[in-house]
């Protein structure tokens, strides 16, 4: 007695069509040497070593001098901005206090498919073994190369994680400083200005990425007004103090990785000092302005050709 199959369905045909269009075009890809298509095999996590702050934009001391002189010293009959300024020149514009500074990462991505930066994530924290501690954290979403209006602005969960194994915004921002830290954009380290748009890292692949960051002015003087107030004596003598910040960093990059989804991977903590240089960097404008006010009634005229001797 023989035994019929029944007819195929709709249904089991296009499984059957689709399978084999799969099995065809991966055969493909295997021939031209192009990389699996995603999915065909398991993604490994890149990754991530922290390679170093470098402070690129900074103050010079004698601005920092200017700023604080007024606000920690006082001398008879109100005369502390007036010899203030004969110290160390008029107090600069809150611009030409910028702090910026760069992070450099070491990128390096396994697998047979590329892997875009989909957000990253730093915190900072200043002054970490003080009680005082201050901390700054940012969020920041990247484009794909050549995207219009890529602007660094995050989508809701863009730093968030599934996992505590890594730190997301969420673990910083109840306890942070708002827009004491700011991001400027990030760029490959073989060159081209700061954007939010970078491409990907390629298959089987390293790269050099740098990012840069700067503090909100007005929130960094705050933090760093004790550290004028604990130089008083230096500022009395007309002598810029030395301004030396202590930091800590830490943070989480998440790449794309398509259907598959987004692949968190931390890095830090590390620490470490950024001395603020006594010239500034980035040519800061540090030339005082022609000419001075007078000095309030009854103020004490400092003595000629030698620095004000404030009280």
């Amino acid at each position: 007695m023989s035994m019929s199959m029944p007819p195929p369905t709709p249904r089991s045909l296009g499984i059957l069509s689709s399978a084999l269009a799969f099995a065809a075009l991966a055969g493909s890809c295997a021939q031209l040497g192009l990389p699996p298509l995603a999915g065909a095999a398991p993604v490994t996590p890149p990754s991530v070593t922290f390679a170093g702050a470098t402070l690129v934009r900074a103050p010079s001391t004698r601005d920092l001098a200017a700023h604080y002189c007024p606000e920690v010293v006082s001398a008879p009959l109100g005369a502390a901005p007036f010899l203030c300024r004969q110290a160390f020149g008029p107090p600069p514009p809150p611009e030409a206090m910028m702090v910026s500074f760069d992070l450099r990462f070491h990128v390096s991505n396994p697998n047979q498919v590329p892997l875009p930066l989909a957000s990253a994530l730093v915190a900072t924290t200043l002054f970490p073994a003080t009680s005082g501690q201050k901390l700054g954290a940012v969020c920041v979403a990247l484009c794909a190369d050549g995207a219009a209006g890529c602007t660094g602005a995050p989508a809701p969960g863009a730093c968030e994680a599934s996992s505590r194994d890594v730190r997301s915004l969420g673990d910083f921002v109840d306890k942070s400083l708002p827009q004491l830290l700011i991001a400027n954009g990030i760029a490959l380290a073989s060159g081209g200005p700061p954007s939010f748009a970078l491409p990907p890292i390629t298959a089987s692949s390293q790269a050099d990425v740098t990012v840069r960051y700067s503090f909100g002015p007005e929130r960094l003087l705050a933090v760093m007004r004790d550290l004028a107030a604990q130089s008083i004596g230096q500022l009395k003598a007309g002598r810029a103090p030395t301004f030396t910040i202590p930091y800590r960093l830490e943070g989480t990059v998440w790449f794309d990785a398509g259907s598959i989804g987004r692949i968190a991977v931390g890095w830090g903590p590390a620490e470490g000092t950024w001395t603020l240089p006594m010239e500034g960097l980035t040519s800061l404008v540090t030339a005082p302005a022609m000419g001075a006010p007078p000095p309030p009634s009854g103020a004490p005229q400092p003595p000629s050709g030698a620095p004000p001797a404030v009280r």
